[in-house]
């Protein structure tokens, strides 16, 4: 069993991500594998597929830790483990690589992962106490996995000021059931980088927020990057 265990944070790690793209800082695009320049929604597919394989991984640690399979101390250590693997993964694609990373940028994410970390403590307290079920247990999960697109957003906002964007906007996912905050977002149109927060912050969705933002450079936009 603690082969099995400790395989896990191997799981989050062991990806394609990193081969199968790509940043051209000259262009300011994604390359695939193949070179071929990737869509912004290609991308944020890589993200999708990272926070699903997470999304796995923690079901399963979490599941294992409700049929008495590891301890609670253990369950907790391996999804801090697996939770920082992946918010570095996916902010280093939304920097546009590990070369565009320095220690302010680690500093944001160690930032983001204090927080998560103290809400995983108080996960634990509650499973402890009795006050989360088995089941409740497993799809409260899920919200760790989906926290990660956040460190995304936020890596790549902070790319395409470095990159002299000014405008953005935040668009809504015509498949998604909104909190009463992101169509107010979305209805502000186009507005300077920072005037909106990125999706996840201050919203009643959450981590559970699939909007998107689009970046411009200036007030009247060819194409949305």
């Amino acid at each position: 069993m603690l082969n099995d265990l400790s395989g896990l944070s191997q799981a989050v790690l062991a990806t394609r991500l990193d081969a199968a793209w790509s940043y051209d800082q000259r262009t300011g695009r994604y390359r695939n594998e193949k070179g071929r320049f990737m869509s912004q929604k290609a991308v944020e597919a890589l993200v999708d597929g990272r926070i699903g394989r997470l999304d796995t991984t923690l079901r399963r640690v979490t599941k294992m830790m409700a049929d008495g399979s590891i301890t609670l101390e253990q369950w907790q250590g391996s999804v801090r483990e697996a939770i920082k693997a992946a918010h570095i993964q996916t902010a280093i694609i939304g920097h546009g690589g590990k070369d565009s990373m320095g220690s302010v940028e680690y500093g944001r994410i160690g930032q983001r992962l204090r927080a998560e970390y103290a809400y995983l403590q108080d996960f634990a307290n509650d499973v402890l106490a009795g006050r989360a079920s088995p089941a409740m247990a497993v799809a409260r999960i899920s919200l760790y996995a989906e926290s990660v697109r956040g460190s995304y957003w936020q890596g790549l906002e902070l790319r395409k000021q470095a990159e002299g964007y000014g405008l953005m906007r935040r668009i809504l996912d015509p498949q998604a059931r909104h909190c009463a905050d992101c169509p107010a977002y979305a209805a502000r149109g186009l507005v300077p980088i920072g005037t909106l927060p990125m999706p996840g912050q201050r919203c009643q969705c959450r981590a559970r927020c699939k909007c998107r933002v689009e970046f411009y450079r200036q007030q009247a936009p060819n194409a949305p990057v």
